[in-house]
């Protein structure tokens, strides 16, 4: 009887010993396909959370606008042209209702800049002089050049609460909008983000790369 036992044993050892040599490495395989899987998936669903997009950009004839007053600025400042009022706040509030899903800043900012770039045609002033459109002339008229797309845009922007400011450089000038909450390929320095709403090439984000390394100055 003992020897039986021992001869079971000996077949059990020795069928141990001939396990397939491949059982191991494919279920570390598997694990890895498995781990690979698991990130493939969450990584695209936290890139959206942190870097969504507009689902729909909204069109002038969208947005319903009503006649509004045009305000009279008596200052020859860029910066005096930006209007926050009650009707400028509640077509920014249906632009972004109408383009994104989820309130989200980045979202905010991009259906901002996409909504001026696209309904916005490019006009240039007289020849005599420089003249800056307000938003709701812009808004009235769909067209107008860098300075009144970069008054609106900004209007906009600071409606919904977001820090703008105006950058100039030789001959054109664009808005940069400040969001910590954005990746970080969108920023240049200090979270500032470009916005060049004539730019018809540009994403949000980029400028034209003729302004690249054009001097600077800022006004906000």
């Amino acid at each position: 009887m003992q020897e039986d036992q021992e001869e079971d044993n000996h077949h059990e050892e020795h069928f141990d010993d001939h396990q397939p040599w491949y059982k191991g490495p494919i279920k570390i395989m598997m694990g890895l396909f498995l781990i690979l899987i698991l990130v493939l998936w969450l990584v695209p669903y936290y890139g959206i959370k942190q870097n969504p997009e507009p689902n729909y950009l909204p069109t002038i004839a969208d947005l319903n606008i009503p006649e509004m007053v045009i305000p009279e600025v008596s200052s020859g400042k860029i910066t005096a042209y930006v209007q926050v009022n009650q009707e400028i706040k509640q077509i920014a509030d249906k632009i972004v209702t109408l383009s994104c899903q989820e309130t989200h800043k980045v979202c905010n900012a991009k259906a901002m800049f996409y909504f001026v770039q696209k309904n916005f045609n490019y006009l240039n002033d007289p020849l005599a002089f420089e003249y800056y459109k307000t938003p709701q002339e812009s808004l009235k008229s769909d067209s107008g050049d860098c300075d009144d797309s970069s008054i609106l845009l900004s209007s906009l922007l600071q409606s919904i609460g977001l820090q703008t400011r105006f950058v100039f450089v030789p001959g054109h000038v664009y808005v940069q909008v400040k969001l910590p909450e954005a990746i970080s390929a969108y920023k240049t320095e200090d979270n500032w983000i470009n916005l060049d709403g004539t730019c018809r090439g540009c994403e949000f984000g980029e400028i034209h790369y003729s302004y690249a390394d054009s001097k600077k100055s800022y006004s906000g």
